[in-house]
């Protein structure tokens, strides 16, 4: 049976704002024991360690050359490998359209999901927040939703709807209207529409392993064994990542713009390995911290720009397959969703997984 290894960097739960980690990793390979073994020998012979772990080699620039020669080996065959990356505050921008404003379109007869509308929503608000006030003024209107969403409590939500209120009435013209799409859910769906959201609505985490998933199926239709490694978070979800991926679900398929998604998946199994000994997720952890140093923005010193581009030669890009990425493109054609309709897929998905939830005691 063919097994797919996976393991992340930047994790931080539901706070997408950690100024520390601004950019979430999951990076993924399919290498047999042996060929992890060797890969690993030829990469990185010489280093006295048991396991192999990005933070450590990183941190003082020495062992850089043995990264990049890593990478470089790696671009080398991409459909054995791959990250799928997220830049954490515009992934909370995408999730506040998704949870609080397509809510209100759907209730009243708009599809957002029709032609991109969703991603087109999530750009112009993301740029425009930045356009009209500043990075600074967008991170603490997106800190308002975020602790909203997490707290739920009628506090936060004042506190968000105030945040909301008071800007609204300081400016006019463009900048009034751009706030009201943040507004109006507070007059039309209320606190209730915030506690009835689903649980762990602001981890992303599932999303990345779900892009993943799909993109191995496209490689090979399995069936398929995953490891994730056991440090992580993911078992918080496993029960939803378990009923999606069962090679039990019907066949459907539903050609999305850069990926198509086809079901079943083929997972039969999803365990958490232990790095230690599975040495495929320590190159998971090598390939996810090197993605995560290259797309940093706020790391610019000489030292730190030169290794980025050396990375950057070694050909780590071609191994990012998909991600959440902030753009400007906002009309169908740009984003390349014309005529496409992601809520078909969601509809199918919602029936599919109702049916597959445990029943708590």
């Amino acid at each position: 049976m063919r097994t797919y290894y996976v393991d992340e960097t930047g994790f931080t739960g539901e706070d997408l704002l950690a100024e520390d980690q601004p950019i979430f990793v999951q990076a993924t390979n399919d290498f047999s024991n042996a060929e992890a073994h060797n890969f690993i020998t030829s990469c990185f012979g010489g280093i006295g360690s048991a396991e192999l772990k990005y933070s450590r080699l990183a941190r003082s620039g020495r062992h850089h050359d043995k990264i990049i020669a890593c990478i470089r080996a790696l671009s080398t065959n991409p459909l054995r490998v791959g990250a799928w990356v997220a830049h954490k505050e515009y992934a909370l921008m995408t999730l506040v359209v998704d949870w609080w404003m397509e809510p209100l379109a759907y209730r009243h007869g708009l599809n957002l999901y029709e032609d991109g509308g969703n991603h087109a929503m999530a750009n112009m608000l993301y740029s425009c927040l930045e356009g009209f006030w500043s990075p600074a003024f967008r991170r603490k209107l997106l800190l308002h939703f975020q602790r909203m969403f997490r707290a739920r409590t009628i506090e936060r939500y004042d506190e968000c709807r105030s945040f909301i209120e008071k800007e609204k009435q300081r400016v006019d013209g463009d900048r009034e209207e751009i706030l009201r799409y943040f507004s109006l859910s507070f007059m039309l769906l209320g606190h209730e529409h915030v506690t009835n959201v689903p649980e762990r609505v602001l981890d992303i985490a599932l999303t990345g392993l779900v892009q993943i998933g799909h993109t191995w199926n496209e490689r090979h239709k399995g069936p398929w064994t995953v490891v994730h490694d056991q440090s992580s978070n993911m078992a918080k979800q496993k029960w939803i990542w378990d009923a999606y991926s069962a090679a039990t679900l019907p066949e459907a398929r539903f050609e999305n713009p850069g990926t198509v998604a086809e079901f079943p998946m083929n997972v039969v199994q999803t365990r958490f390995g232990d790095s230690v000994q599975e040495k495929q997720l320590q190159i998971c952890d090598v390939l996810a911290g090197a993605c995560a140093a290259v797309l940093r923005p706020d790391r610019n010193s000489p030292d730190d720009v030169a290794y980025r581009e050396k990375l950057l030669e070694a050909g780590i890009d071609s191994l990012i397959f998909a991600g959440l990425w902030p753009s400007t493109d906002v009309t169908p054609e740009s984003l390349g969703r014309k005529g496409w309709d992601g809520n078909v897929a969601l509809e199918w998905l919602t029936e599919k997984m109702h049916a597959r939830r445990p029943i708590k005691p």
